[in-house]
Formats: C-alpha cells, sequence, structure tokens
C-alpha cells in the first residue's frame, strides 16, 4: 500500500479511490499478462479480504475510475474476484509457507474477528507478535459471517481469507465473550501487553414509537442471524422493513427468500437520498420488493398484541441546513401500511459490554472513549479500530483501519508511546479532460449476468458468477493506464515537433521542450516509437524493460536448435494462461520466443532490429484483427516502421523476409500457431539457403 510523502508523483484515482490504496491499475495489467499469482500478491499485500471486498464491496475505486468519461468504469471488483477464484490451489498451497517465526516478546490480544481485527492481527504476527484474536461467536468474521446473507457472501468465501490470516500462526478462540467470560483487565494479567478492541457495529438500533414492543417486531441483525443459521422466524405474507440502508436491503430481500410475499420498505429518505447503493435497490426491486420513500414510522398498530401493521407519517426533510439528520414531518399527510411483521433497520451501533471490569471510560451516549488519530483509549494499552472507533463503515475501510490499528500497537509495544497518524490520501492525477475522453475507443463493458429473480428469490445460492477468464481479460484490456504514459527528457529533445505531429490524442505540445500532459497521455507510446532524439521514455513497459526481457529469452535460447525467432505481441492479444504456460513452452523449445507489450505499435525501428543485434535469426510481429487496436492510427505507424526496418537489414546484407507482419482474423490465439509455424518454415529455408 503506497504511502504519502510530498515528492511521490500523482497516482491514477482508482488506487487513491480505494481505501487500502489497491493498485488495481498494476492489477488490470498482470491479468493480461497472465500472472494471476503475483496479481494475488499484490491484493493480499493490501487487502487480507480480497475474496470478500471481491463480491461485497462498494468498489470506490470504480466509482474513481477515469474511464467513466469515455464509456463506463472498469469491473474493478469483479477482477479482484476473478484472481481470488483463479487462485484458489495456490493459495492452498501458500498457506504452507505462511507461518512467521514471532520475533517478538510482547503478545497481542485482538477483541473482534471482522475485517478490521483479523487485518490487524495479520499485519502484527507478520511484524513478529504472538496474536490471538477472540470471538464471541463460534464462527470468525464478525458481522460478515454472522449478518451478510450468503447470497452475497458465501461463508466459504469469507472463511478462505480468515484462513490466509491464520496461516500465520495467529490464534483464533471462538465463542469467548469479552467482558462476560474474561475481562480485559484479565487479559493484561494472562501476560498480554496490549489490547485491541475491534468488536463493529454489533447490535442493532430501535425505535422509540407506539406499539414497538409488540409481538412480531424484529431488530434487523437478531433476524439476519437467525437466517444464516437456517432458523429464521415465521414472518407471515407481509413483512415492513423500516430503514433504507444496505442492511435493510439485505433485511427486505432475505424475507422474500424465507416465505414473504409482499415485502415493503418505509424510508425517510427520498429515492435520489436513500443511502442504499443504487445497484442494491435495483436488484431489491427487480426481486419484488416495494419502497416508500419519504415515509418515516408514526406506530405499530396491533390487536390483541399481534402486529396489524404500521401508521406512517409524511417526511418532508431528513437533514437540515447544517446537514445533520434532522427529519421533519407533514402531520396532515399520513398513511397506513398492512403488516404481519415489521423489521427494524435503522442503523446499528457499537456493543460495549466487553468493557465490563475495566477502567475504560464511556461517553453518556454509551460510547467508546476513544483517539481518532492515535487509536488510543483512556486505558494505557487498550486500542480501538474499525467502526467501533469510526461509526458505519464498508468492509474495505475497516480493513483500512486494522493496518493503521497495527501501526499504532507496534510503535506503542516498540517505541513506549502514541503517535498521531490521520488518514492520509494519495495525490491523484487529474480529471481526463473532455478532448482527450472523446478520442479515446469505446469499449462495452463485460457483465455477467445475474440469476432471474423468480430463480433466485427460492433460496439463498450466490446470485452472480466471477468472470470467466476470456472476460476477464476482456475487461483488463478497458484499463486506461493512467498516469504510466510518456516522460520527455529535457536535455536530449530537440522540439522538433514529431511528438506533437505524431500523437493520436492530441496529448503532446512543444514548448522551450516537449511537454506530455500526465492527465492526457494514454501511455500507446507511439511518441516514443517516432522521436528521432530517442527523448521519450514510458513508465510502462519501457526501453530497459525490452531490454531485460530480450537478454533473459536470449540466455534460455543457448538451449534450443537455430534458427531463433523472437516475437513481439501486444498483452491484449493474449485470453488464457494455458496458452502462454503450455503452447509456448512448446515453441520456445522449436526456438520461438514471445515478448508481450501494451501495444506493438510502440516497437521502433531499434526496437524491432534489437534482437538482431543480440543474435536472434528472425522477428515475427503478430498485430491486433482489424478495427480492435486501442490507438489510432498505430497500425500505419508501425508498418512504417516495419518497412524501415527491412531496409536496415537489407542494407547489411540480411534479408529483410526475417520480419514478418501478421495480423489476426478471429482470436490471436487461434492463429499465433499458424503464423509461428510458417515463420518458421520460411526462416528454415532462408538458413538452409544461405548455407
Amino acid at each position: 500500500m503506497p504511502e504519502h510523502t510530498e515528492t511521490q508523483e500523482q497516482y491514477a484515482p482508482c488506487i487513491v479511490g480505494c481505501p487500502v490504496h489497491t493498485d488495481t491499475q498494476k492489477l488490470a495489467e498482470l491479468v493480461t499478462l497472465c500472472k494471476y499469482e503475483d496479481a494475488l500478491e499484490l491484493l493480499l499485500e493490501a487487502n487480507p479480504f480480497s475474496s470478500v471486498c471481491g463480491r461485497i464491496c462498494h468498489h470506490p475505486c470504480e466509482q474513481n475510475c477515469r474511464r467513466s468519461k469515455v464509456d463506463a468504469p472498469v469491473g474493478l471488483m469483479k477482477l479482484k474476484r476473478f484472481i481470488m477464484e483463479e487462485t484458489a490451489k495456490y493459495r492452498l498451497t501458500r498457506r504452507k509457507k505462511r507461518p512467521v517465526p514471532e520475533t517478538k516478546s510482547q503478545n497481542v490480544a485482538i477483541v473482534g474477528s471482522g475485517p478490521s481485527g483479523m487485518t490487524a492481527a495479520q499485519d502484527l504476527a507478520m511484524l513478529g507478535y504472538h496474536v490471538t484474536v477472540f470471538e464471541r461467536s463460534k464462527t470468525a468474521g464478525g458481522l460478515l459471517g454472522s449478518a451478510i446473507p450468503r447470497y452475497r457472501l458465501p461463508y466459504s468465501v469469507l472463511k478462505d481469507d480468515i484462513e490466509d490470516i491464520l496461516s500465520l500462526g495467529v490464534d483464533l478462540r471462538t465463542g469467548v465473550e469479552i467482558g462476560k467470560d474474561i475481562t480485559i483487565n484479565t487479559l493484561f494479567k494472562d501476560g498480554f501487553d496490549t489490547v485491541l478492541l475491534a468488536t463493529g457495529l454489533s447490535e442493532s438500533r430501535t425505535l422509540n414509537i407506539p406499539g414497538i414492543d409488540s409481538y412480531g417486531v424484529m431488530l434487523a441483525l437478531p433476524f439476519l442471524h437467525t437466517v444464516i443459521t437456517g432458523k429464521p422466524p415465521e414472518l407471515g405474507k407481509r413483512v415492513s422493513v423500516i430503514g433504507g440502508g444496505n442492511v435493510a436491503i439485505d433485511v427486505a430481500r432475505c424475507a422474500r427468500r424465507v416465505g414473504a410475499d409482499k415485502v415493503t420498505m418505509v424510508c425517510l429518505e427520498s429515492e435520489k437520498e436513500m443511502p442504499a447503493w443504487d445497484w442494491e435497490k435495483e436488484e431489491a426491486t427487480d426481486e419484488g420488493i416495494s419502497i416508500m420513500y419519504s415515509w418515516g414510522p408514526k406506530a405499530v398498530f396491533s390487536e390483541n398484541n399481534q402486529i396489524k401493521g404500521l401508521e406512517l407519517k409524511r417526511c418532508t426533510t431528513v437533514f437540515d441546513d447544517t446537514g445533520r439528520f434532522n427529519p421533519q414531518f407533514d402531520p396532515n399527510d399520513n398513511a397506513t401500511l398492512l403488516a404481519d411483521c415489521i423489521i427494524i433497520a435503522i442503523g446499528q451501533r457499537g456493543d460495549i459490554s466487553c468493557v465490563k471490569g475495566s477502567r475504560l471510560n464511556v461517553d453518556p451516549n454509551e460510547r467508546l472513549v476513544c483517539d481518532r488519530e492515535t487509536l488510543t483509549t483512556s486505558m494505557d494499552g487498550v486500542f480501538a479500530c474499525g467502526e467501533l472507533l469510526t461509526g458505519p463503515g464498508s468492509s474495505v475501510e475497516a480493513v483500512r483501519d486494522g493496518h493503521r490499528a497495527a501501526r499504532a500497537i507496534d510503535y506503542w509495544l516498540q517505541k513506549n508511546k502514541t503517535f498521531k497518524q490521520p488518514f492520509m490520501e494519495l495525490p491523484a492525477i487529474g480529471e481526463l479532460p473532455d478532448e482527450t475522453a472523446t478520442k479515446i475507443k469505446k469499449l462495452d463493458p463485460t457483465k455477467t449476468d445475474l440469476l432471474q429473480p423468480s430463480v433466485r428469490i427460492k433460496d439463498f445460492i450466490e446470485i452472480e458468477r466471477g468472470f470467466t477468464e476470456q472476460e476477464a481479460h476482456t475487461e483488463a484490456r478497458r484499463c486506461l493506464a493512467c498516469t504510466t504514459g510518456a516522460l520527455a527528457d529535457e536535455e536530449k529533445c530537440a522540439a522538433c515537433l514529431t511528438c506533437v505531429r505524431i500523437c493520436p490524442f492530441g496529448v503532446a505540445s512543444v514548448e522551450q521542450t516537449a511537454v506530455m500532459p500526465e492527465e492526457k497521455c494514454q501511455a500507446c507510446g507511439l511518441c516514443a516509437a517516432e522521436c528521432p532524439a530517442a527523448a521519450i521514455a514510458l513508465k510502462r513497459f519501457g526501453k530497459n524493460r525490452m531490454e531485460e526481457e530480450l537478454r533473459s529469452i536470449l540466455s534460455k535460447s543457448r538451449k534450443v536448435p537455430k534458427p531463433l525467432i523472437i516475437s513481439f505481441c501486444c498483452i491484449f492479444e493474449v485470453t488464457s494462461r494455458s496458452f502462454i504456460s503450455e503452447k509456448t513452452k512448446g515453441f520456445e523449445k522449436a526456438g520461438i520466443f514471445m515478448i508481450m507489450v501494451p501495444c506493438i505499435a510502440r516497437l521502433s525501428v531499434p526496437d524491432i532490429l534489437s534482437p538482431f543485434e543480440l543474435g536472434a535469426d528472425a522477428v515475427s510481429i503478430l498485430g491486433c484483427k482489424n478495427g480492435e487496436c486501442l490507438y489510432p492510427t498505430a497500425e500505419e505507424r508501425l508498418l512504417s516502421r516495419i518497412r524501415k526496418a527491412k531496409e536496415v537489414l537489407e542494407e547489411v546484407g540480411v534479408e529483410g523476409e526475417r520480419i514478418d507482419y501478421w495480423k489476426t482474423e478471429s482470436s490471436a490465439e487461434v492463429s499465433w500457431t499458424t503464423f509461428w509455424e510458417i515463420s518458421k518454415r520460411k526462416l528454415d529455408g532462408m538458413v538452409n539457403r544461405i548455407s
């Protein structure tokens, strides 16, 4: 996870938008390169709950994606899910190598096994501490395990993430309630040097209206827990859900799945103000759930203590002029909603029963007294993190807080003092200019269909599948690779205007030397390939990397018979690792080696000729099929450079035919075998003719 300093360059908005700063841009590139294990390590370094967040994250990375201005954001959340599913076997092997030695003498107790507590446990274990996590439930995961419906998050997915953390040597003790079975004071007496409270918001809030104590009124979290355990109560046919957040949506959708015919949500907010995510609302309405906007509960009415329905009052405003929650109602606008059951889902609060028997301070509102910057409490050695400290948040935000807590505890244990660590923001690249956005090729987002509503409301089976390998590659290709574009060397630049003339996106300009504004550059590399002074470099797959791959290949080539072919091809033309891992090995044995580049149009004349200088016998360049290249004018400029490279070869007495250019007609993976076999036969003929 990158840390902000004043000297660091700007980051892609997707990285900045992610609370744990996952390098989603690098993730997309690793997918295109079929380096799935590397992508896994990248994900888990930032977020040990990547399997979970690949399903239920609110994906702020996508909300910040600059491609939104072109067509639609890149499906980064689903790319994360793809990686976690694709590397399942690798993760099992990885766990066996995970235990780390305990190099520190101190012991850390963590109360709560949700994402914040378990993330802190992972980080502290990797720092060498002995970590013990206490969880009052019989299963780990906090509300992720006890309240998130299985159609959204199968427990096996959550368990996989937790098992990765436990494989480090973290000790997990379930069924132990701090404050009841054991106190915080006792933990210190038992040899723990510090305690982290990460209990989250595990209690549902209720309402103070007439009839609220009637039989048949339930709270959201207890209801969701009964659903998780497979023992939901009888709801009747008509269910009313009070609340407009994501938990209220979960409650309503679960109610449909356990037998309710008619489920109606009642929320104070208007449709635009309703806090639940748009996609959650859409899926709920598809399942037949009605939403009454701008209504609030007035009373529960019943007969013989049996619920009959809700009395409602029209909500005119939810927030006051200062933005504070302060709903106002029209006393003359009322309604009645019939219901057999009412479930209250208006928010959660922290359960601070764990502080019983300790010296921890609690404020008059029954909230733990904490410092949000140091994460400290009123009791020396006791820290807090996650929603208990910050209030309602997402899973990925809880992971971020777990990282912060681990840093705070490590500093306190080693330095015997606290330090302030406010939330730091990384500097983001500027917005994609309108004139640039209009020149970028539109690519439809890759969609995966949900189960039909009539099917999915029958049980709790997961309603959406992940990407196939080909779909993942298609989606990764849509990444604009922001911030990885061209850089001009002022000392080499001759201000010749070649880059200005070449750039298909109108990025380059020349003042005293060339200028490539980072927020405009699309990293196509055409300017670098054409620059006569070789004054332009690329951050993504630059000249040095090309040379490194060539030298690595040529060191392997000593073990294979001549002739030797170097093949340049676009990374977006590969859609399966089986091709790279199996077929290319066969080609390498025959003397054909592949170098994948983000776009073959960035190959300069020296790039095309360099394999010959290093001992190759031929170069085969594989292009996209007609209309598939992402960059305007790229192919025609590449063909011009190929002609120049052939002329250079012929000037030194080598056949220009040793450079081949092929275009695919369908899938590159289907075409490559034919192309390479033709190139090999042709080259064999040349070698035989020369000898």
